[in-house]
Formats: C-alpha cells, sequence, structure tokens
C-alpha cells in the first residue's frame, strides 16, 4: 500500500524557508556588494559608436541640425563633477535626441514635464530652463495652469472674480482618489459659474505673455468660454487659437472639474511646474491609463524631470527602509519609461537638508539607495546635493540667503541657482555627447 506523500512537510519547509529570507531582507544588514558608497562610480555620457545596420530608419540621430551643432560651438563650460549629469550608457541616446530637437521648436512643440515636491513651489527651478530655453528656441507662455494651487505660481497673475473654486489633490493629507488625474496630479472644482482671469507674469520672464493657444482639460462635461470669444476661433469646445494675449484673457467657468488649462503656441518649449507638496514620487503608476494616454497623445513630453526624496528623509532610519523607497520610486521610473518609451527621464535631488550633516540621518542613506536604484533604469541622475556642495551645504546656503531658516526649501534667489546650475549640467551633457 502506497504511503501518502508528506505535502504538509515540504509546505512547512518552504514555509520556514520564505519566513528566514524575508527576516533577513526586513531586519539583516546589507550585504556588502549592495555598499553604493564604495562601490558605485558615476557614468560620464561616453555614447559607444553607433554600429551600421542595413535598417537605417532606427539610426538613431539621423537628421540633426546644423543648428544644434553651432549652438554647442557657443558654449563654454567647465563644470565641476559634482555637478554633473550621470547615468548608464543606455539613458544617454534619449537624452541627445532630446537636445537635437531644441533647435527645432520653431516648427513643433517641445515639452518638459517638471514633477517636484515643494521645493519646486511658485514655478521655482522650472522658470530658469524655460525662460532661457524659450527665449532662445522659441515659445510663448507658461505651459499647464491651474486657478488654485497651493502656492501662487509666479509665471502666472491670475484673479479669480466670480464663483467658488476649491483644489482637491490626489496626494499629501486629505487626499481623496477621484482628484489623482494628469497633469497636475490634483484638480480644482468649480462650484457655481466663475470667472477666472489670468496673464502671463512679465516680470517673471517676458515670453510668458502673448500665448496664442489656450486649451482646457475638464471633467463633467463642463464648458469654458472665453469673454471675449469673437478674439478667438474654437478649435472645440475647450480649445481656442487667438491673439496674441498680451493682457488678460478671462474665462467663465461653468460647474466642473478642472485638471489643467494649457496657455502657449502650437510650437516652441514648454517647461511645465507640477508640484506636488508632501509627495514622495512614487504614485505615477496610480493614474489611469486613460489620463496617460490622452497626455501621450494630445501634450506628449519631450523629456521628464523628477525632482523628489526630501519628503521621504525625514520617516527612513536604516539603509533597508532606504532601498524600500528607491526601489518604489525607480518603479515609477521604469513605468515612465514603458508609457514613453524613448523619452529621456532626469531625476533630481534630493537637496541638502538640515543646519548639519547630522540633523537628518536618513539623508544620506536616501541619497546612495537612490544613486544606486536610478542606474538600474534608464534614467539619468542629477545628484542635487553634491550639486550645492555636498553634506552640510546647506547651512552655507542659508548664511548666503539662498535657503530659507528651515534648512530645508531653498529661496527664490537659492532656486534661481539651482536652476543655473541644472541648465548648465544639461548644456554640458548635450556638448558632451556632440560626438557619438
Amino acid at each position: 500500500m502506497n504511503q501518502p506523500r508528506p505535502w504538509f512537510q515540504w509546505l512547512l519547509l518552504w514555509g520556514l524557508l520564505l519566513g528566514t529570507w524575508w527576516g533577513a531582507e526586513r531586519w539583516g544588514p546589507a550585504a556588502p556588494w549592495l555598499d553604493v558608497t564604495t562601490t558605485l562610480r558615476p557614468l560620464q555620457p561616453r555614447l559607444p559608436r553607433a554600429i551600421a545596420t542595413e535598417d537605417r530608419a532606427s539610426a538613431p540621430f539621423v537628421g540633426a541640425s546644423q543648428k544644434a551643432w553651432d549652438f554647442l560651438d557657443t558654449l563654454e563650460l567647465d563644470l565641476p563633477a559634482a555637478w554633473q549629469l550621470t547615468g548608464s550608457a543606455r539613458a544617454w541616446y534619449p537624452l541627445r535626441r532630446f537636445f537635437l530637437q531644441l533647435p527645432e521648436a520653431d516648427q513643433r512643440r517641445v515639452e518638459v514635464y517638471h514633477w517636484g515636491d515643494s521645493q519646486i513651489e511658485g514655478d521655482r527651478i522650472s522658470k530658469v530652463l524655460r525662460k532661457r530655453w524659450q527665449s532662445k528656441w522659441g515659445g510663448r507662455g507658461p505651459g499647464w495652469v491651474l486657478p488654485l494651487t497651493p502656492a501662487s505660481n509666479t509665471a502666472i497673475v491670475g484673479s479669480l472674480k466670480t464663483g467658488t473654486v476649491r483644489r482637491n489633490s490626489g496626494f499629501g493629507r486629505g487626499r481623496k482618489a477621484e482628484a489623482l488625474r494628469l497633469p497636475f496630479f490634483a484638480v480644482n472644482d468649480v462650484s457655481d459659474t466663475a470667472i477666472w482671469t489670468v496673464r502671463g507674469n512679465g516680470r517673471s520672464s517676458l515670453t510668458h505673455k502673448g500665448w496664442t493657444w489656450t486649451d482646457v482639460w475638464s471633467q463633467d462635461s463642463g464648458t469654458v468660454r472665453l469673454v471675449e470669444e469673437p478674439l478667438a476661433s474654437s478649435l472645440d469646445s475647450l480649445s481656442w487659437s487667438h491673439a496674441p494675449v498680451m493682457g488678460d484673457l478671462a474665462l467663465t467657468l461653468s460647474p466642473q472639474r478642472l485638471q489643467g488649462i494649457f496657455l502657449g503656441q502650437p510650437h516652441g518649449v514648454y517647461v511645465h511646474n507640477l508640484p506636488m507638496r508632501g509627495s514622495s514620487g512614487t504614485l505615477f503608476d496610480k493614474i489611469s491609463d486613460a489620463d496617460w494616454m490622452q497626455l501621450k497623445a494630445a501634450h506628449a513630453p519631450s523629456l521628464i524631470l523628477l525632482q523628489f526624496g526630501g519628503n521621504a528623509v525625514p520617516g527612513i532610519h536604516t539603509a533597508q527602509e532606504a532601498r524600500w523607497f528607491a526601489k518604489r520610486l525607480a518603479n515609477n521610473i521604469r513605468f515612465l519609461e514603458r508609457t514613453f518609451p524613448g523619452i529621456p527621464i532626469l531625476f533630481i535631488g534630493p537637496s541638502d537638508m538640515g543646519k548639519s550633516p547630522s540633523s537628518f540621518p536618513g539623508l544620506p542613506l536616501v541619497v546612495d539607495a537612490l544613486a544606486a536604484e536610478i542606474a538600474s533604469t534608464s534614467a539619468l541622475h542629477w545628484d542635487l546635493q553634491a550639486a550645492m556642495g555636498g553634506p552640510g551645504s546647506m547651512a552655507e546656503w542659508v548664511g548666503r540667503g539662498w535657503a530659507s531658516d528651515d534648512h530645508i526649501h531653498f529661496t527664490r534667489r537659492g532656486a534661481q541657482e539651482a536652476g543655473e546650475r541644472l541648465e548648465q549640467a544639461l548644456l554640458a551633457a548635450w556638448q558632451s555627447l556632440r560626438t557619438p
């Protein structure tokens, strides 16, 4: 008579094995090969020579504009190593394609999405790239805006004349799942008929004025009407082509849920400032596929900037916790890579924090973990703490008036400095990528 197989013993053995593995992963020390502080080395933009193939349509840099190379000849950059972009070899090709689009922005729209935490609120850092690149390559208008944001966007001057508008977000405290919509991960709910006026802030940049295309993304079958509609030709019920707006543009809004209002042109460079106060950048894969497909069809990104990490630092006390956070963020980067194949992604941050290097013990753990995980993706990395001057540099920035007394957030002058260093890092990468 056959004896029954010891299934229970096998299940118990597997349970013990999995339990031991989970315990070691949860509480055990990091393996020596995961010590990124000693093993990780930054990779510089050195592209391998392209291999000739029969399929010339897939050649990476066909049709490179001479205007791009002429522009590079005017640059004189000598960046410190700490300011330079790093990344795996496969990360540089998409960035080079993006650079070659900039000189062609007089014929097409080149959109840069800058999602980040409160460090970029109020159009900080994003403004530097938009102002420089629109002045050089063309484009009028601030890009995506909303009537209500936690911190006023200095790219525009807006005023709610009548009606009630409330902001709801899909992240942070009091988040609502239905408000997790692109491009802001938040919405403005119009309760009754409202009139909102908006104009470009010329004091921030003259290129913020003069946009000729207003595109409204809305839900709930709401209607939007330009107050002086005879000046515009309607492309559809929520999109208008009109004369350059140098003063106020007034919009009448019926009850609806606003996702965003694009102020721009059919061509030019647009750097969208999309702050997410309190977020750590791990919600991109929670957005509905329909929203991503709409963005891809109507306002596809040419470059994605992600600036996160500071909100995770205070709650992290071990290297394992830092790795968990970094892996979650890296998975969100991979989600964006799958959604927008061939589009370069640059991760920025976190900045230095605290009055001394010991103020936030989790900061070096997060910085190291992010550096290791981002290197495993196709994204590039700009170490903002290193670009500031390294651990302890926040105290110096506060002393210069470049950061506020909380030793966390930049002042507008500091954000300008950070933005200029970021632009120089990007332009230096462009020079390095000139010869494949």
